[in-house]
């Protein structure tokens, strides 16, 4: 969807997929920095709270890893990257879900040059990388402390704001890159199942209320932007042309 309204903006495929590459990156880097610094320097966090969730929690982490690991190679090794999209496009060829045709090969190589171009400038700027990375450590640090608002607004005391945050955390490692849409019932699983000494009692309103802003509202918002998007991107141009 991203990529389609920066095509809107006149932006080329290749760069608009690096440009979302270093994105993810960066998303799930900060959560491999948590994830690694608990597992390695909160052994104590991890048998207060953790002891349910270890096998989830680790297997997230495993996979994020992974993930971050991949895409990097991706970036920052353009030839590689070309070489899986033209051995790519030559299976979908012979298992005939797509027609050959020498112009869609050539087009594709036009177009990883210009990804690798983007990959290049990235290279040889690591302050654009590093800046990316702050802004997206501020958003995800604001994301999950969230919960920790939800906790002051019941009145509630004795778990202290990182705690909380790094908790709230802990889920995002652990729900990630599990292939369900935003994470939905395993996050509230494990949200009660983590929680259950912070918030007590009040444990499956926090859960229902710390949800709906971090996710479910999130989720209106963006439905907001997105019909916005579609009404207003691209208009201009249109009515110049």
């Amino acid at each position: 969807m991203q990529i389609y309204y920066m095509k809107k903006e006149k932006i080329s495929i290749p760069v608009s997929t690096v440009i979302l590459m270093i994105v993810t990156i960066t998303y799930k880097l900060v959560l491999v920095v948590i994830g690694i610094g608990v597992a390695v320097f909160g052994r104590g966090f991890v048998h207060t709270y953790l002891q349910g969730i270890l096998p989830v929690f680790y297997l997230g982490l495993a996979l994020n890893i992974f993930c971050v690991t991949f895409m990097t190679i991706l970036v920052f090794h353009p030839l590689f990257a070309k070489a899986i999209m033209v051995k790519g496009l030559k299976v979908l060829e012979r298992i005939h879900l797509m027609k050959k045709k020498e112009n869609r090969l050539r087009k594709l190589e036009d177009s990883m040059d210009t990804y690798r171009d983007t990959a290049a400038y990235l290279k040889n700027n690591p302050m654009v990388i590093v800046k990316v990375i702050g802004i997206t450590f501020v958003q995800r640090m604001a994301l999950f402390a969230v919960t920790w608002f939800v906790y002051q607004s019941f009145g509630l005391h004795g778990t202290g704001f990182w705690e909380i945050l790094f908790l709230q955390a802990v889920i995002s490692v652990s729900v990630d890159m599990l292939p369900l849409p935003g994470g939905m019932g395993i996050s509230e699983t494990l949200f009660l199942t983590i929680f259950r000494p912070v918030f007590g009692t009040l444990l499956l309103p926090g859960m229902v209320l710390s949800r709906g802003l971090g996710y479910y509202g999130e989720l209106l918002i963006s439905a907001i932007f997105t019909v916005a998007a579609q009404l207003t991107i691209g208009q201009e141009k249109k009515k110049k042309a």
